[in-house]
């Protein structure tokens, strides 16, 4: 490989809970290819495999809902009961043969929920439709059917841990569950969970960190995933997520995954010069706290770059899906073969991934 990128292949300790062979990691990617049940199926087990056998250090799962109120997509995994051990077993044992860490992404989509999938309305803090105006109306959640939640991903993360996942992830970004109720724009309620104080909107996802926790043990790695700020005026600022970030790192959470579209850019811009989300959320927690950046890291010199701003880990999605021999190929010297884009209709089919998955692609891979 060239000396250059040799970055990308020095090993990471979680705070000496895990152990990660590079700073490359998979993001989390919505496949709509589980079975209808909600298990994993072979498709999407193999296609994570094929990546992790090139040697990354750490695959993230897709989303995969802890409750059936939570159900957010067509065809999504779920961790929401025992009956979904037996594939969620399969899935981390054929990461984890390969020596990639495998994390299982936990989920609640909020008013992101869809009826046709749960069976009833969406549950949410408050009865407010999402920011782009297309959710389905959510009823706002009970006091108890807020207990249920967190304890179903106490009970989603004992499932990952007993099927072998080396981790968890807990998503708390782009608009789901966790950030509806940090959020002003999608949280109105005036009781203990609303927003009036920061230890009211930090309440949820302090309460399930520490119900996660509690069900894992002091070993298990957690993960916590979160956008960085939003861009409405009754939205949050990053120094506002450093401080909910703050909050769930003494809970228990042991790294951080920061969810941005685009690295190094910002909406608010309300940091100090020189500075973007990321990076200051990376300079805001404790060393020993892992951050992972990403957001249209396409060509091994994007990754160099995130690594180079003192981030610990950097996340690749749609280059992986590209091309699942991304890493192989950095490692190899062969980065002028790596594919950034889509030609023909051919080379969609041809790609690595599961077939409900290729029509799913039209969305983020225009052909060029």
């Amino acid at each position: 490989m060239f000396m250059k990128f040799d970055t990308l292949f020095e090993p990471l300790q979680i705070k000496k809970k895990a152990g990660l062979r590079n700073r490359v990691v998979m993001a989390p990617m919505t496949t709509i290819s589980g079975e209808e049940d909600g298990r994993f199926s072979k498709q999407e087990i193999a296609y994570l495999v094929r990546r992790a056998k090139t040697g990354i250090g750490l695959i993230m799962t897709p989303a995969c809902y802890c409750h059936k109120s939570g159900h957010a997509f067509e065809r999504q995994v779920g961790c929401h009961s025992d009956a979904m051990l037996g594939r969620l077993s399969e899935c981390a044992e054929s990461i984890n043969e390969t020596g990639t860490a495998s994390f299982l992404q936990i989920h609640h989509g909020g008013n992101a929920a869809k009826e046709a999938y749960t069976g009833s309305a969406p549950w949410a803090p408050s009865a407010i439709i999402n920011r782009r105006g297309i959710s389905e109306m959510p009823v706002a959640m009970t006091d108890g059917q807020i207990r249920t939640v967190i304890e179903a991903f106490a009970r989603a993360a004992e499932r990952a841990k007993q099927a072998g996942f080396t981790g968890i992830e807990l998503h708390g970004a782009n608009t789901y569950l966790f950030q509806q109720f940090f959020s002003p724009f999608t949280n109105k309620r005036e009781d203990r969970w609303g927003t009036q104080t920061m230890a009211n909107r930090s309440r949820f996802a302090v309460e399930t960190v520490a119900a996660v926790r509690s069900a894992v043990g002091p070993e298990y790695p957690i993960c916590y995933r979160i956008s960085p700020e939003e861009e409405d005026p009754d939205g949050y600022s990053t120094m506002e997520a450093i401080a909910l970030l703050k909050l769930v790192v003494a809970a228990g959470v042991d790294m951080v995954h920061v969810s941005s579209w685009s690295y190094g850019t910002y909406l608010r811009g309300d940091l100090p010069h020189g500075k973007h989300p990321t990076l200051a959320i990376r300079e805001a927690l404790p060393r020993e706290i892992p951050v992972i950046g990403v957001g249209s890291v396409r060509l091994p010199g994007d990754a160099i770059r995130v690594l180079g701003d003192g981030v610990d880990l950097v996340a690749l999605g749609r280059e992986l899906l590209l091309d699942a021999d991304w890493l192989a190929k950095v490692r190899e010297g062969r980065t002028s073969e790596i594919k950034t884009d889509l030609h023909s209709e051919q080379e969609r089919q041809a790609l690595e991934i599961p077939e409900r998955m290729k029509a799913y692609t039209k969305r983020f891979f225009a052909l060029k």
